[in-house]
Order: structure tokens, then sequence, then C-alpha cells
């Protein structure tokens, strides 16, 4: 069961992506929402607080809290796409390795994955995406370690979809998620390019690369999460679309 100030802030950001609550507009006050979902002041803020850092909400001294103004409150269609010229891709040969590492901890990823004690065991499934043979995406998957069998690894790695060896019905793909799309410098060194390095391949000649920083929660339909990934790609091979309703 979702805890009371979950619940609450889903029930706003529903409201908001509804268009319920259009953007700039006075949301409940404090008092509104304890009579509301009957419960205390501590949930409340907590509530409100969480939508404030996650860029929904904007609250004013002594005037009350209401719907930032920004894209994030409007309805997209969002794609991904490789940027190659349909020629390209009917001349490409698609390659993805996949390596596995052992178990680890990892606090911050952990918590991020719902372990508030930040101290159960991860594994990293890193798959590297190559088009004739040149690497053009990095892609670090993290999950509990306990959700996989020692065979489940072994399928992973000949190309098993982790999708199929979750259970999971459909694609992992369209699962509710949450997306962050920022860039970052890597050199050939970095800690983040490691897979690379363990299949001999690079990114380039040069000493440095600007790649495409993406990262993603995937969660289940009741809100808990399944995996976190952080992705590195090569800016020569993607980009992406949002249009506005």
């Amino acid at each position: 069961m979702l805890p009371k100030y979950e619940i609450i802030k889903r029930d706003i950001i529903e409201k908001i992506e509804s268009g319920e609550f259009s953007t700039g507009e006075k949301i409940y006050s404090e008092g509104d929402l304890k009579r509301k979902y009957n419960v205390s002041n501590t949930t409340v803020v907590k509530a409100l607080n969480d939508l404030v850092n996650e860029g929904y909400l904007i609250r004013r001294q002594g005037e009350g809290t209401f719907v930032r103004k920004n894209l994030k409150h409007r309805k997209v269609l969002f794609s991904e796409k490789l940027s190659m010229s349909n020629n390209e891709k009917q001349k490409s040969v698609e390659e993805t390795i996949t390596l596995v590492s052992e178990e680890f901890t990892d606090k911050e990823i952990a918590q991020i994955l719902g372990d508030k004690s930040g101290s159960k065991a991860l594994i990293k499934l890193s798959q590297v995406a190559l088009t004739n043979d040149f690497p053009w995406k990095i892609q670090n998957r993290y999950l509990f370690a306990e959700k996989l069998e020692d065979d489940s690894v072994r399928r992973l790695i000949k190309g098993a979809s982790l999708s199929d060896e979750l259970g999971l019905q459909g694609n992992m793909a369209n699962l509710p998620m949450t997306m962050e799309v920022s860039t970052i410098l890597l050199t050939k060194d970095s800690d983040e390019l490691e897979p690379l390095r363990i299949i001999r391949k690079s990114f380039g000649e040069e000493d440095s690369f600007s790649l495409f920083n993406i990262k993603r929660l995937a969660r289940g339909n009741d809100g808990a999460p399944i995996e976190y990934s952080q992705s590195f790609i090569h800016s020569d091979f993607y980009q992406i679309e949002i249009i506005s309703e």
C-alpha cells in the first residue's frame, strides 16, 4: 500500500496532467489537504515539498501553492530516434553486447530503487549497442540482484530480454517512468566508459566525448521502482522529438 503522502502527490500530479489544475493556478491549501485526506500536517508538507522539488509546484510565502509554469506540466508526445537516414539504416548491421556485473552495493542507487537502508545487493547490466561494429550507446541498467536467477543472467548475456526475465507483460519501455536528459563530457579513461574498454571499443579517436546522458527510473503499474538506468549516447546517433499538445 502506498504511503499517504505518495497518494496525495499522485492525485495532484494527475489533476495537473489532466488540465484540472492549469499552469500558474493556485491549488489546495495545507488545511484543505489535511481535511481532504485526513492526514497530519507533516504528511501534507512532505507531499507538497516533494512536488516542489520535482518541479510540479511553486510555493509563495503568504500566498499559497501554485502549479509551476513550464513544459513539464503539458502533455507531450516524446520520441527517441537514431540520427540515420533510411538508406543508412537499411545497410546497417546492429549488435548489442551485454555485460553483467557481480553483486555489489551502492547506497544511492539502492535508495532510488526503493530500499531506504540502501544496503540491498544490486546487479548491473551494461549493454553496448553497435552499428556496423561502431559503438554508439552504453546503457547501464541497475536492479536488485534478488530479481534475477543465475539462469536469467546467462540468458541475458546471450541476448535475452530483461522484460521477459523479470516476467513483465510487454516491453520495459512501455512502463511508467521518469526520465532526465542532459549532456556530459567524458574522456576515454572515465569510469562510465569502462564497458567500452572491456570489449575493446571506443566512441572515436578523440580524447574526450560530449555525450547524451540519459537517466531513467522505470516503475511497475503499482508505482514500485523496477529498474534504474543511465545511458551514454554518441551525439551523432541520437535525437529526441517533443510535440506538445
